[in-house]
């Protein structure tokens, strides 16, 4: 009989709700072997106060200091000897009374290296403030089951997924992306490397606190310098042949006057900026945004990958 820890990085979110779902859950299989993992990457008191838990199910781990998202991910390591890891984020809400049945069920009936559920955002638009988050997330970022299924590498995300405890102590997350961003593009594409694969199912958690347009404009900047560090560090993985962005990015550089071009609108960034904040541009400009500040942070850090 498998074992599974459901892990759950927290940082500065309160996990009360989604931590009695799943006990709730677990509960309600009681032939399966499951608890759940806290760690608590040194958040703000008033929400530690609100994370206290008494369930024999879990153990809750408190870190003194941040040490941030790749970190975190192989810290649960320490802390459980399951076989398998279920990883799900601290903001995540879970609607489906029967995630981990459907989860229990799978590895009952085949045993797996890598198993997604994927996560999904609300159907009905948010407020401006909210707006840039979720159009980019609804229409470029999230694959419903079917795409999945179809490119089994494709889009990988660290939200909602299965991996056999072997696997990760194998190709744990490099610790050295300590920002937002790509810690899951890099372990998608070592998976792959390694030929590891990756089953899907359908059965997502949902995303359902989204960030302001100004805090995802500041996490795509972080995201962006992750990207540039990926392709500078595992050159062998070619991150740009998975990335339209660096697509883009490289074929511009390679004509002299789109360079040109480019370098001459960069100086547009912060209007842009202004523009996206508000809630009312196209999801174009914020494709233009990127393009732009990877122009420039690519040149502000003097690299000569692409």
């Amino acid at each position: 009989m498998w074992t599974l820890s459901v892990c759950i990085p927290i940082y500065n979110s309160d996990v009360s709700a989604l931590v009695n779902t799943f006990c709730a859950q677990i509960t309600a299989l009681p032939e399966a072997a499951i608890d759940i993992i806290l760690i608590d990457d040194a958040s703000a008191p008033e929400f530690t106060k609100r994370n206290v838990f008494s369930e024999p199910l879990v153990k809750f781990i408190g870190l003194p200091q941040n040490i941030g998202r790749s970190r975190i991910r192989n810290a649960f390591l320490k802390y459980t000897d399951a076989d398998y890891l279920l990883f799900i984020d601290g903001d995540s809400t879970i609607q489906d009374p029967l995630l981990l049945k459907k989860y229990a069920d799978y590895l009952t009936q085949q045993p797996i290296e890598v198993l997604v559920g994927a996560s999904v955002y609300q159907n009905h638009k948010p407020n401006r403030s909210q707006r840039l988050r979720w159009s980019y997330s609804t229409q470029r970022e999230s694959l419903d089951y079917h795409r999945r299924t179809q490119h089994h590498h494709a889009g990988f995300k660290t939200n909602n997924f299965i991996i056999r405890r072997s696997v990760l102590q194998q190709i744990p997350f490099d610790e050295r992306l300590t920002g937002y961003g790509h810690e899951d593009t890099l372990l998608g594409l070592q998976l792959a490397a390694q030929q590891i694969p990756i089953a899907h199912i359908d059965n997502p958690v949902w995303n359902l606190k989204l960030d302001t347009n100004a805090e995802f404009l500041g996490k795509t900047d972080s995201a962006l310098k992750n990207l540039l560090w990926l392709t500078e560090k595992y050159p062998a993985l070619r991150v740009f042949d998975h990335n339209r962005l660096l697509q883009l990015h490289l074929k511009l550089k390679q004509h002299v006057v789109f360079n040109y071009l480019i370098g001459l609108l960069t100086s547009i960034t912060p209007f842009l900026a202004y523009l996206l904040k508000t809630g009312y541009a196209p999801l174009f400009l914020f494709d233009l945004y990127r393009l732009l500040r990877l122009q420039q942070l690519n040149k502000n850090a003097l690299h000569n990958i692409l």
